[in-house]
């Protein structure tokens, strides 16, 4: 199992930042969009809002793996991961549409991945590094 870092999980909670998800198709083609749900309820899980992500929800859907990139300023992370459900119903999208709603969005569903491994992508020399 593998576990976020503490100040990499702080910087996926912080509002003021860019969370990138990245999907690629069967095809191996890669897909990135900016996605504001992104989310880590636990420190070895991400979420995602499926929200207007046609092309995304189909790439995962073929190739569950996916990378998260969240950066602020200097500081930037990827996190690898494998998709390993999509909850079209339950507690996980109730919160994630109630999040969303005040933004005039609606999740059709949410995926939920295991986190693969954590690297520092930040402009420093520790670019590259595996965290965890």
């Amino acid at each position: 199992m593998v576990s976020i870092p503490n100040n990499v999980q702080e910087l996926i909670k912080a509002k003021t930042t860019t969370k990138v998800v990245v999907t690629s198709s069967k095809g191996a083609k890669p897909h990135a969009i900016v996605a504001g749900s992104i989310a880590s309820p636990k420190a070895d899980t991400m979420v995602v809002g499926e929200v207007l992500m046609k092309v995304s929800a189909k790439n995962l859907k073929e190739n569950p793996k996916a990378s998260f990139l969240i950066a602020s300023g200097k500081d930037a992370f990827e996190i690898e991961c494998t998709a390993k459900a999509r909850l079209e119903s339950g507690s996980e999208i109730d919160a994630m549409n109630k999040e969303l709603a005040a933004i005039g969005l609606k999740a059709a569903a949410v995926w939920v991945f295991t986190v693969d491994a954590v690297y520092d992508q930040g402009a420093s020399p520790k670019a590259g590094t595996k965290l965890a």
